[in-house]
C-alpha cells in the first residue's frame, strides 16, 4: 500500500517537472505567434513632457443671500447652466416690504417737519431783518431746520437700505457658469451671509492645475525663456483635447497657456505648482476631471521614435521586442519624453540598442516571449497614428 502511494507521488512529481519545463517556451506543434509590428524611423523631434493635472473652475463660489428669509421660489436646479444676472432664488420678502413702507412713512414725517422748519426760518429771517426779533431766535430756528434736514436725510438712507434688502430677496448669478448639485430646497430658511444656496463654477475658460519637479522645471526653462508657454491637454481616455467632426475625428487641437506659476517650490512635495488656462466652449472639461498637460521642450535631431504602446515596462526598466530573423529579442531602452503617440528613445552608448529600420512588436506583446517565433503584420505610420 505504501509502495503504491510512493509510486503515485513520483509520477505526479515527474508530470509537474514536465509542465514547468514547458512554461515560457513555444508549445510543440504551435505556429508562430501573430503580432503587429512597426519599422522604426528617425526624425527631428520636439520633446514633449506630460504632467498629471486636475481641471479647476477659474471662479467657484458658494452663493449666499444678503438677507435672511425662507426660500419661497426656486428658479433653477443643480447642474443647470446659468448666465450672469439670471435669477436663482427668491426669499420671503414680506418683512422687507413692511420695513420699506415704515421707512417711507418716517421719511414723509421728517420731510414735513423739515418743510415747516424752513417756512419758519424764512419768516424769522424777515422779522430779523426788520429788527422785530432777537438774533438768537433766528439762530435757534436755523439750527432746528438743520436738524430736521439731517433727520430727513437719515430717513431717506433708511429707505435705500430697505429697498436694497427687498431687492436682495431675489438672488442672482454673479457670472456665467454651471451650478453644482448642492442646491437647497424650497422652504429652507436662509441666514444672511451664512447659508450657502448653491455653488456656482465658471465653465469657459477653465484652469488645469499641475506640478513639475525641480529637475523638470530646469529642463523646461532650457527650452523656454519664461514659464508661460503654449500647452496641450490629454484627456483621461488618451485623446488630445480639441474639436471633433461628426465621425469623432479630431479637426484641431485646442491649446492652452500657462497663466500662473508659484514663485517657490512646495515645502511638502518639492514640486512647482502651475496653472494653465484652456478655452472650454463646449463645456467638455468639468471641474475635478483628471487630464495631462503636455509641454514642448528641446528639439532632438534625428530622434528615434517608437510607438508608445510598443514599450514594455518591467520593474524600473523599459524594453521593446525587436524581431530579428523571425524571432523576438528583448532590447532595453532609455526613453526621453514623448511626441504625439510616440516615445523618443535615446541612443545607446554601446551601439547595441535600437536602430533605424529595426522591426519591433507593437501589438501582441503578451504572446511575443523572448526568443519566440512570430508572424508579423507590418503597420504603417498612418495605422499607428489612427490607433489601428
Amino acid at each position: 500500500m505504501k509502495k503504491q502511494a510512493y509510486n503515485g507521488l513520483v509520477a505526479a512529481s515527474l508530470a509537474a517537472l514536465v509542465l514547468v519545463s514547458g512554461c515560457g517556451g513555444q508549445a510543440p506543434g504551435q505556429g508562430p505567434a501573430e503580432v503587429n509590428s512597426y519599422k522604426i524611423t528617425a526624425t527631428d523631434t520636439n520633446v514633449q513632457e506630460s504632467f498629471n493635472g486636475t481641471v479647476l473652475a477659474q471662479n467657484s463660489i458658494a452663493i449666499r443671500a444678503n438677507v435672511s428669509g425662507r426660500v419661497v421660489e426656486k428658479y433653477v436646479k443643480g447642474g443647470d447652466t446659468v448666465k450672469a444676472g439670471q435669477a436663482l432664488y427668491r426669499l420671503d420678502g414680506r418683512q422687507y416690504e413692511a420695513n420699506l413702507a415704515s421707512a417711507q412713512a418716517n421719511a414723509a414725517r421728517s420731510s414735513a417737519a423739515y418743510q415747516n422748519s424752513q417756512v419758519d426760518l424764512q419768516r424769522y429771517q424777515t422779522l430779523a431783518n426788520e429788527d422785530a426779533i432777537a438774533r438768537q431766535t433766528l439762530d435757534t430756528q436755523a439750527s432746528v431746520a438743520a436738524q430736521n434736514r439731517a433727520a430727513l436725510e437719515a430717513m431717506e438712507a433708511q429707505i435705500r437700505i430697505a429697498e436694497n434688502n427687498l431687492q436682495d430677496t431675489v438672488v442672482y448669478a454673479p457670472f456665467d457658469g454651471t451650478l453644482e448639485m448642492d442646491d437647497v430646497d424650497l422652504g429652507t430658511f436662509v441666514t444672511a451671509g451664512q447659508t450657502a444656496l448653491v455653488t456656482l463654477n465658471s465653465t469657459d475658460p477653465v484652469y488645469v492645475q499641475f506640478s513639475m519637479s525641480e529637475a523638470e522645471y530646469l529642463e523646461y526653462k532650457k527650452a523656454h525663456r519664461s514659464v508661460d508657454g503654449e500647452v496641450e491637454l490629454k484627456l483621461s481616455n488618451g485623446e488630445i483635447y480639441g474639436t471633433y467632426d461628426d465621425n469623432h475625428k479630431i479637426m484641431s487641437t485646442i491649446k492652452g497657456h500657462i497663466v500662473e506659476a508659484a514663485k517657490n517650490l512646495d515645502n511638502g512635495t518639492g514640486q512647482l505648482i502651475l496653472k494653465a488656462a484652456f478655452p472650454n466652449p463646449n463645456h467638455m472639461l468639468l471641474p475635478n476631471m483628471y487630464a495631462s498637460v503636455i509641454t514642448s521642450g528641446e528639439t532632438i535631431q534625428g530622434a528615434i521614435l517608437v510607438p508608445t504602446r510598443a514599450l514594455l515596462q518591467v520593474l524600473d526598466k523599459t524594453f521593446v521586442m525587436v524581431i530579428r530573423d523571425g524571432k523576438v529579442e528583448q532590447v532595453p531602452v532609455t526613453t526621453s519624453g514623448t511626441s504625439g503617440k510616440y516615445t523618443i528613445i535615446r541612443p545607446s552608448k554601446d551601439g547595441k540598442g535600437l536602430k533605424v529600420g529595426d522591426e519591433i512588436v507593437v501589438d501582441g506583446l503578451t504572446k511575443a516571449k523572448n526568443g519566440a517565433e512570430v508572424h508579423a503584420t507590418l503597420l504603417t505610420k498612418e495605422d499607428i497614428e489612427k490607433g489601428n
